[in-house]
Order: structure tokens, then C-alpha cells, then sequence
């Protein structure tokens, strides 16, 4: 856990609310869970695709991958007050002591206007033939431009099937944002959730 946190601080001295940002913009994010603790870099490419790496580890079998991934803009919709996504979301790569290979396939899609946020993603782990989803309903109490702080009430819901068992769990989240720095902070008691994200 302590190389985890020292490589993300070394990674934050050399990242977007979307799986995509802009043409050409870089995004580095890093989250925690009771669950995985994800590190990715990446590019877009375009408009539409970015490109990255991602070290994730998996907390409760302490197995770490190092992925090539993918994110992908499937479709956008735009009205003028809110818009909504579909992405494509893959990840191939190798366990880090054994060499086997492991590989993440996704789609995530939301809709947003700037008080309401509705978001929804199913993921497939390939190393333990795992699925899980995780929903989210936020809103915003308030509404601010873009130079300033804007704050987020967020309620996820995750649900993880493996081994022919369901899982459930409820998250309260606060999300903060300004320019483009993102972070959230959540916990249910039992479980915790972190996550800071930047894009330049």
C-alpha cells in the first residue's frame, strides 16, 4: 500500500469528470477502494479515444496488473443545457508476478446538466471472471462558472457478481471541482472511497 501511495505522489510531481477529454489533453487519476486501488495515465488521442496506462491492484487477492488502456466516445448527445455519453472502456495487460494475462472490457454512460448527474457502468475483470456495476445519482446544490469550486452530493450504488455470489453496497460521495482538478471523498463506515483526478 505505502509503494502504491509513493507512486502516485511521484506520478503527481512529473485529470476530467469523462473517460475522454479533449484533443491531445493529458489525465492522470487515482482512486482507492476497499476493493482495487487504480492508477492510470493517458492522452486523447482525439475528441473521441484515449489512449493510457493503468497499474490496477486488486486488495483483496494482492494482485497488481500493468494495462494498456482504452477509453472510447461512442456516442454524444448535446442540448443546451445538458449532455449525455456513451463510452467504450477496455483494458489488456499482465499480472505482475506471473506474467498471465488479464484484461477489463466496460461501457459507462451518464447524463448531466449542472445540478442533476446520472451515471451507470458495468465492467467484466477477466482475473477472477468478475462483473461489476456501479450507479450513481448526484446533485449539486448549487450552481457556479467554471473558476470556482462546485460541490457534489453523490449517492453509488455497486453490485459485484463472482462466484455465482451477488454483492451489494451503498456509498454517500462528495465529489469537489474546479478548473481541472477533481476529488471525492466517500464512506458507509465499512467501506471508504478516494479518488483525485487531473487534466492538462
Amino acid at each position: 500500500m505505502f509503494r502504491f501511495l509513493l507512486v502516485c505522489i511521484i506520478l503527481l510531481n512529473s485529470i476530467s469528470a469523462h473517460p475522454v477529454i479533449f484533443k491531445n489533453g493529458k489525465v492522470f487519476w487515482v482512486s482507492q477502494s476497499t476493493k482495487f486501488n487504480d492508477l492510470r495515465l493517458g492522452i486523447s488521442k482525439t475528441n473521441k479515444w484515449l489512449i493510457g496506462g493503468r497499474i490496477l491492484q486488486d486488495r483483496r487477492s494482492d494482485e497488481t496488473f500493468a494495462l494498456l488502456n482504452n477509453n472510447y466516445l461512442a456516442k454524444r448527445w448535446n442540448s443546451k443545457n445538458a449532455q449525455a455519453n456513451i463510452y467504450i472502456l477496455s483494458s489488456v495487460g499482465v499480472n505482475t508476478k506471473n506474467s498471465e494475462s488479464m484484461g477489463t472490457v466496460g461501457v459507462h454512460g451518464d447524463w448531466e446538466n449542472r445540478q442533476l448527474m446520472v451515471m451507470q457502468m458495468f465492467e467484466y475483470f477477466s482475473h477472477n471472471s468478475s462483473w461489476m456495476s456501479g450507479s450513481r445519482l448526484a446533485y449539486s446544490p448549487y450552481t457556479v462558472d467554471y473558476t470556482k469550486m462546485s460541490t457534489w452530493l453523490i449517492a453509488e450504488y455497486q453490485v459485484e457478481y463472482n462466484d455465482n455470489n451477488l454483492s451489494y453496497m451503498f456509498i454517500p460521495v462528495v465529489r469537489l471541482f474546479k478548473n481541472n482538478y477533481l476529488f471525492e471523498i466517500g464512506s458507509n463506515g465499512d467501506n471508504s472511497f478516494l479518488s483525485f483526478m487531473i487534466h492538462f
